[in-house]
């Protein structure tokens, strides 16, 4: 176990890591799916300009095909049984194939409020820790298991990462905007580093044109009362993203658009090639 300075600094340094890429990049792209669980394609979306990656566990579901699990909901149901070896050896790749300047923040079995609950524990994040990551991405459902996740992360000199959402299984829920501010405080009181809002999965969403008003008024909310690093996470595709940069957010999270364009473009090329 590190000690307490060790923890601090660390903690310190890999703040100014996020710091530094933020900075370069004034809104950053934190990418998941394939693109934080397949080597080959990090590697790609790195040379295009990425440094944060988010390798998670219901990905790695749909990776390993557990269950038969063939697309994100059906991952997201069996995302538990995801043992947590195949997160670490996940984030061990991306450090051992990106290098240190990248950061590396990884989801695992107990990190979200799961179906089946399954515990996350110290000696996990230390593991996180050991094999590269530099944060905890989490979306657990109540103030308090936050609190203790990022008690958690602090100990082993990691960040921690919570989302506010409309659904009890992907962050606390804040329907109002009384509810929403107090969820904010809540969330910085109990020491999260990284806070985002889950727009795919609250106030009706954003769809190809833009947000709804309602979401609007509550994006503005969070970005004007919000002291951490903001992220946005939901609906953000390639035909919305200028837009979605305007708003304020520091980081923007996508991985599902991202992984339906590979899978479209391999169907299209595999086709090609079999009518030639």
């Amino acid at each position: 176990m590190t000690t307490k300075f060790e923890a601090e600094s660390n903690v310190k340094l890999r703040r100014e890591k996020l710091d530094v890429i933020l900075g370069d990049q004034g809104t950053a792209l934190m990418l998941g799916g394939i693109m934080a669980t397949d080597m080959r394609i990090a590697r790609a979306a790195y040379r295009g300009g990425c440094r944060i990656f988010e390798p998670n566990h219901p990905a790695m579901a749909l990776q390993m095909g557990l269950s038969g699990a063939t697309t994100m909901n059906e991952a997201e149901a069996i995302r538990h049984l995801v043992p947590l070896s195949r997160m670490t050896t996940a984030v061990e790749g991306l450090r051992a194939v990106l290098g240190d300047e990248v950061f590396i923040t990884c989801a695992a079995a107990g990190t979200f409020t799961e179906q089946q609950p399954v515990p996350f524990t110290q000696e996990d994040v230390l593991k996180l820790a050991y094999a590269g990551a530099d944060c905890v991405h989490s979306h657990k459902s109540s103030i308090e298991d936050i609190a203790q996740l990022a008690e958690y992360c602090h100990r082993a000199g990691l960040l921690c990462e919570a989302y506010i959402s409309a659904y009890d299984t992907f962050g606390v829920q804040a329907p109002t905007d009384e509810l929403l501010l107090q969820a904010i405080k809540d969330y910085e009181d109990a020491g999260v580093d990284i806070l985002g809002l889950c727009t795919g999965m609250i106030y009706q969403g954003q769809g190809a044109t833009g947000f709804s008003e309602e979401c609007l008024h509550r994006i503005r909310l969070f970005i004007e009362n919000t002291h951490v690093v903001k992220a946005l996470e939901g609906g953000i595709k390639p035909g919305n993203i200028g837009a979605v940069k305007k708003l304020g957010f520091d980081i923007l999270v996508m991985s599902t658009a991202l992984d339906n364009i590979c899978q479209e473009a391999t169907a299209n090329t595999v086709k090609t090639v079999m009518n030639l």
